[in-house]
């Protein structure tokens, strides 16, 4: 509620911990109960490709760029009194 002070602090309900990064949150309009969190992780490579130190634009040499590896996940949850 918005009042002449200001509108009212967001507190938390529950807490988790999901296994990846949350990238996106939706909730579903038919079912308002239900809530969506999508999850995104670019690993990182640890050997990363050598840099063309002759190059204007620093970045790889051609043919030594490698494809990244990425995975993620969609979670559901449904929202029950206020728990998940």
């Amino acid at each position: 509620m918005h009042d002449a002070k200001g509108p009212e602090p967001i507190s938390a309900i529950q807490s988790l911990r999901l296994d990846l990064p949350p990238s996106c949150v939706e909730f579903c309009p038919v079912h308002p109960s239900y809530l969506l969190i999508g999850t995104y992780n670019l690993q990182k490579e640890e050997d990363a490709p050598a840099v063309d130190e002759g190059a204007d634009d620093g970045l790889p040499a051609a043919g030594q760029v490698k494809a990244q590896n990425r995975n993620g996940s969609i979670v559901v949850f449904r929202m029950t009194d206020k728990a998940l």
